[in-house]
């Protein structure tokens, strides 16, 4: 599954998830810059999480986005 989160004309912020099995789930942040020389998309970050790792960095996003308003 890949989302688009983040789009200008400079920069492109996707997130990527796969599931791999037992152990987890593939998470990456992946960056394009669209007018560079040699356009490429670029890992900026990547782990492997757990179900429960995944639910609670989704908790905390949504506290922070709560907290804000």
């Amino acid at each position: 599954m890949r989302s688009l989160i983040q789009c200008t004309e400079a920069f492109e912020l996707s997130a990527s998830t796969s599931q791999h099995g037992p152990i987890g789930y593939h998470l990456k942040l992946i960056g394009f810059i669209p007018s560079a020389n040699h356009p490429e998309e670029q890992v900026r970050f990547q782990g492997m999480f757990t179900k429960t790792e995944l639910q609670a960095l989704r908790d905390f996003l949504d506290a922070a986005i709560k907290e804000s308003a």
